[in-house]
């Protein structure tokens, strides 16, 4: 009889649930359904439930059929417990005991944060996974998932992989989580707009009004010379942040990956460059690469995390 675990990406606005195969890893199926709005700690759990079901009767999967359910989830957790959550109203709650209240006893379910899942998704998605790999993720923020001898790092209380709060410059301008020179205030969102804007108004740009961050990479391949300014300035320092990550756990490979990484091998190659300028004790020749999964690398690395307590 096949088997089956569901992956579960839990964000602030959607809920994304996929139905995976034991035997092969395959993503049989999947749904998007809006996060519920209020009691979060009970809510959210019979919204999962009730799509599994749905689901499992459009695949004609009996729930004794279902081996484990994996969550990713946007906020720092040790084996399942968080103490609060930004986007969502989890607060000192043990989310894998609540869950498992509401599930047929033999179900398995576990909890990860969602960037670090993401990278296990993305390396274990690849066709040869590596056993040591750290992902980026460049958006809004900047995120970031440590895998060392296959395993996830979560650290002392799940803060495992706040990459994007590694400080690599010194300035008085203060990042969102209150520190000084974290990558976040250089390649977030913010950071790459504002500086561009800077070099824009020192020597003029192409750049117009309102412009958006693509605009910024899409005017550097034109070699505009401030918005390549920025883009140098961003690959830059997330080379110096991997030099960093790379002499103290010396990963096989970087996977580079969020929106920004739409840039594709344009930024790649910078940040390959620059990390091969900067680079220590022979780290020169680590791989990087592009992420490929895109919006499923959280759904697909909950799944995996529930496989590795499973087999």
């Amino acid at each position: 009889m096949d088997k089956y675990i569901y992956g579960v990406d839990v964000g602030g606005t959607f809920l994304k649930i996929g139905l995976f195969a034991v035997n092969n890893h395959q993503l049989l199926d999947s749904k998007a359904v809006e996060t519920p709005q209020e009691n979060h700690e009970i809510s959210i759990f019979q919204e999962i439930i009730k799509t599994i079901n749905i689901i499992n009767i459009d695949h004609g999967i009996d729930m004794n059929d279902v081996l484990g359910i994996g969550l990713a989830i946007p906020c720092p957790t040790k084996n399942g417990y968080v103490s609060t959550c930004a986007n969502l109203d989890f607060c000192h709650i043990d989310l894998v005991q609540s869950f498992k209240a509401l599930l047929p006893n033999h179900i398995v379910v576990t909890v990860g944060n969602d960037a670090t899942l993401a990278a296990l998704g993305e390396n274990n998605s690849l066709e040869t996974p590596y056993e040591n790999a750290v992902l980026i993720t460049l958006g809004t923020g900047v995120g970031g998932g440590i895998i060392l001898n296959s395993n996830i790092i979560e650290g002392k209380t799940g803060l495992g992989g706040e990459i994007g709060h590694i400080k690599v410059f010194d300035t008085d301008e203060v990042c969102g989580c209150g520190a000084h020179g974290c990558l976040e205030q250089v390649c977030g969102t913010k950071g790459i707009l504002n500086n561009a804007l800077e070099q824009k108004n020192k020597m003029g740009s192409v750049l117009k009004e309102g412009f958006t961050v693509k605009d910024v990479f899409d005017a550097a391949k034109q070699n505009d010379k401030a918005a390549l300014n920025t883009v140098h300035r961003v690959a830059e320092y997330l080379a110096i942040a991997t030099v960093n990550l790379a002499i103290t756990i010396e990963p096989d490979v970087f996977i580079i990956g969020g929106g920004v990484s739409k840039a594709g091998d344009f930024l790649l190659d910078l940040i390959v460059h620059y990390f091969k300028k900067h680079a220590r004790f022979n780290t020169g020749d680590i791989k990087f690469i592009l992420a490929h999964t895109g919006n499923d690398a959280g759904m697909i690395g909950s799944y995996y995390h529930a496989y590795q307590h499973i087999k």
